[in-house]
């Protein structure tokens, strides 16, 4: 048993030895310095500055296309929106009139779902355009009758119909008649 021991440990120390001058002979063979020329520096320094500023410039590009881009979904959503309405505006006219005209049990329904539109044009943002008796503004009213009236001189005195407007933007101006 002590032989196998002996024979381990001289192996041990064979391998250490081995190791010990393989270490110094690669020592031997690599320099304690290692020059690189001033050039070579530079032209590193130069090509690392020019790559972060080509990264820093790359950043800055896809920033400004990001928000470029949230921009356009934000439009594309808001005229999708207004086209829906326009889309909606005749359906609610309809019922308006509807209204007008029917008595009884199927009035309560249509004033339940002209209330269910207006609401819907409340959620977004949807305003009636004021017409009736408000000073003529050509870019929310649309004239077209005129009457004599010196007292009600360039007024709305009837809509025939309603105009709307959505985040300062008219959807449908109101048709009117305008006192002269």
């Amino acid at each position: 048993m002590e032989s196998k021991e002996n024979k381990k440990q001289t192996e041990t120390v064979q391998e250490e030895e081995v190791a010990e001058k393989a270490t110094e002979e690669v020592a031997e063979e690599i320099p304690e310095t290692i020059e690189i020329p001033a050039e070579a520096v530079t032209e590193v320094a130069d090509k690392a500055a020019e790559y972060k500023d080509m990264l820093q410039r790359l950043q800055a590009e896809f920033d400004n296309f990001r928000k470029r881009n949230a921009e356009a979904v934000k439009v594309a959503r808001s005229d999708g929106i207004n086209e829906m309405i326009l889309e909606l505006l005749p359906v609610m006219d309809s019922f308006e009139r509807g209204l007008a005209t029917v008595e009884g049990s199927a009035k309560s329904g249509l004033e339940l779902i002209c209330k269910q539109l207006s609401n819907l044009f409340s959620k977004y943002g949807v305003e009636e355009i004021k017409a009736l008796g408000e000073e003529f503004n050509p870019n929310y009213h649309h004239a077209i009758s005129q009457c004599e009236d010196k007292e009600n001189e360039n007024k709305v005195i009837e809509v025939f119909q309603k105009g709307y407007i959505r985040k300062e933007k008219v959807l449908r101006p109101a048709l009117v008649k305008v006192a002269q």
